[in-house]
């Protein structure tokens, strides 16, 4: 079988160990690279895991991880050539170098990861029941309406008193009380008090695992900045300087 090694950038990404074995499945080797302020995330991802290999920054700067991933990218393929490469981000950055790696004949590529979204809770209903009054019904006043079509009756013109004559006036027709509205009132029911959940006790802190081929690696970096203006800016004597590092180290191979 040949061997996948998984590389992630741990501050653009966090997936799982079961995540990140369905994006780089049946991964036998995965190289956890990481900030300042996941180190206490990644320890305890590399404690889940014996194959994985905790890679800090070594300064500060917005592409330092980055460049770190490229180191390593092209030491495990000079170690590795027939080794599947995978890196774990959401930056499409790294897209160029992982086509200049496949035009020489690498397997390499990048696969992102999205953090599903939470499911919604189900609202918790109460035992208690709500009372709500419904409120009376307006009172509507009747209306007579004239049916369309009936004949028009011509109402008699009133007599014309004679001259002296007091003219009494007709009471005014009682006006029909304005019924009330009633007033509804509601009864409020109080929320049940929610119960505190006990915390969840916090995982202890494991200490980095240094394993043979990040001390290999210190020891190529080391060679690379005592070349100073020397080092090769080329891709196969950069390969040919990892080939030469790694074999004078013991042991060879993990």
């Amino acid at each position: 079988m040949k061997e996948l090694h998984a590389l992630v950038d741990y501050e653009n990404v966090q997936p799982s160990l079961d995540a990140l074995a369905k994006l780089a499945p049946g991964f036998t080797d995965v190289w956890l690279f990481y900030g300042p302020h996941q180190a206490k995330q990644a320890q305890a991802f590399a404690g889940s895991n014996e194959r994985v290999t905790l890679v800090p920054s070594s300064g500060k700067g917005s592409n330092a991880l980055d460049f770190h991933i490229a180191f390593y990218l092209g030491y495990v393929a000079a170690k590795h050539p027939d080794a599947q490469l995978v890196v774990v981000a959401n930056d499409r950055g790294y897209d160029p170098m992982l086509a200049h790696a496949r035009m020489l004949k690498f397997n390499a590529r990048r696969v992102g990861y999205k953090v599903p979204a939470a499911k919604k809770a189900a609202p918790v209903k109460s035992a208690e029941t709500t009372v709500v009054a419904v409120p009376a019904k307006k009172a509507v006043a009747t209306k007579t309406v004239a049916k369309k079509g009936a004949t028009k009756q011509v109402a008699p013109k009133p007599a014309v008193p004679a001259k002296g004559a007091v003219v009494k006036k007709a009471p005014a027709a009682n006006k029909a009380p304005v019924a009330k509205k009633a007033a509804a009132k509601k009864t409020v029911v109080p929320k049940p008090a929610k119960t505190a959940q006990p915390a969840k006790p916090s995982k202890p802190a494991l200490a980095p695992q240094v394993t043979p081929e990040a001390k290999l690696l210190a020891r190529i970096q080391q060679g690379f900045i005592k070349m100073g203006s020397k080092a090769p800016h080329k891709v196969k004597p950069f390969l040919r300087h990892g080939r030469a590092t790694g074999q004078k180290a013991a042991p060879r191979n993990k």
